[in-house]
């Protein structure tokens, strides 16, 4: 693409000029994408990826995380490509980077190629819940929480969906992108949650990576399941424990799964 500069703008102005068709990024979605960026008072290249499809950079704009892009990016689907221009109060608030040769009054314009646009929470087919399993509760905002029932913790692994989906199978080795919380079966705390950190979190599901557990509740899932699994303290920290989680603790995770992706 070229561009007529410099190029100026009092707000955040962004435009879709390829138009993709895959998934909406709503600002609570991981991406991944190419990117050129130029001082738009000079046309300067600062910075780009290669815009091959090979090596695309993972993000996640949140409105809270990176506001700026999240107000560009919003409601563009995954393929297509955004040109944004962030002037000087948004691109650096308005102080310039002298070691990059970008002034007070220079804008940024940017161009994305979004390559991927990862789900924002899980979908698909609701099933039935098994018995024996802690209930989940939604709160309106879509985080999933728990009731353990009164009875004692399963001695053996289990893993039951919540929702279906309908997306590529996770093979031992994916790049996982989720979202999950985790509970202590005696008391029903949350010891750990992506939602609650408000970004999805990537693993790669392999021995030695997670616990296994959590690898065996991820591994042949669909994308856009939710999973309950209740892991015994054999497949999780064991004797040890870890942090807050108190030794021969039986743990419960609930996890959405957003993407995944070949090592």
């Amino acid at each position: 693409m070229t561009f007529a500069f410099p190029i100026t703008a009092d707000s955040i102005q962004s435009r879709v000029v390829i138009e993709g068709d895959g998934a909406v990024f709503t600002g609570k979605n991981m991406i991944e994408f190419e990117f050129a960026g130029y001082n738009g008072a000079t046309g300067e290249l600062l910075q780009q990826t290669e815009f091959d499809g090979k090596n695309p950079s993972p993000g996640f704009f949140g409105p809270d995380s990176v506001p700026n892009f999240c107000s560009a990016l919003a409601g563009a689907k995954e393929g297509s490509r955004v040109v944004a221009i962030f002037p000087p109060k948004d691109a650096h608030d308005g102080r310039g980077v002298p070691s990059l040769g970008i002034g007070p009054n220079d804008s940024f314009v940017f161009i994305f190629d979004l390559s991927r646009v990862y789900l924002e929470q899980a979908q698909g087919s609701a099933v039935a819940p098994e018995a024996g399993l802690p209930a989940v509760v939604t709160t309106p905002t879509g985080i999933p929480g728990i009731t353990i029932p009164n009875t004692e913790a399963p001695s053996e692994l289990r893993i039951a969906q919540l929702i279906k989906g309908a997306g590529e199978t996770v093979k031992s080795g994916d790049n996982v992108t989720m979202h999950y919380s985790g509970f202590l079966w005696a008391d029903g705390s949350k010891f750990d949650s992506s939602w609650d950190k408000g970004s999805p979190a990537q693993f790669v599901v392999a021995q030695g990576q997670l616990i296994e557990g959590f690898l065996n509740a991820v591994v042949g899932q669909s994308v856009g399941s939710r999973v309950i699994a209740v892991i015994p303290p054999a497949l999780g920290y064991g004797q040890q424990g870890s942090a807050s989680i108190p030794p021969n603790s039986t743990l419960v995770f609930v996890i959405d799964i957003l993407g995944t992706s070949s090592q």
